[in-house]
């Protein structure tokens, strides 16, 4: 899914390879006459993504479940990957903001 904004970093990012807000609550927030035309002139600004390193040793969440790092999250625009997802899009047009490591 392509964005109209121009921007100089502007690159393409495997939605598969992004962790984002899944139950993005907000396009459900619209009223219904803004929903219904909601991006379908497609998407204005790239999503703003952050850099992680990916931990060479395996890191454990809740109850012992290991953790799937993903090397980029999604900071601004995790509506718009949901949208691209329910038109059949498999990447997205992003920046990355900012680079973060994980502690480790």
């Amino acid at each position: 899914m392509k964005a109209k904004t121009s921007h100089p970093k502007k690159q393409t990012f495997l939605i598969s390879d992004l962790k984002y807000i899944k139950k993005n609550p907000y396009p459900n927030t619209l009223p219904i006459e803004e929903r219904n035309t909601w991006m379908s002139d497609g998407m204005n600004d790239p999503i703003e993504v952050l850099k992680h390193d990916i931990s060479p040793i395996p890191r454990r969440g809740a109850g012992g479940v290991t953790y799937i790092e993903k090397r980029y999250s999604v900071k601004k625009g995790s509506s718009r990957i949901t949208y691209a997802l329910e038109n059949n899009y498999d990447a997205i047009e992003g920046i990355i903001i900012n680079e973060w490591c994980l502690l480790r």
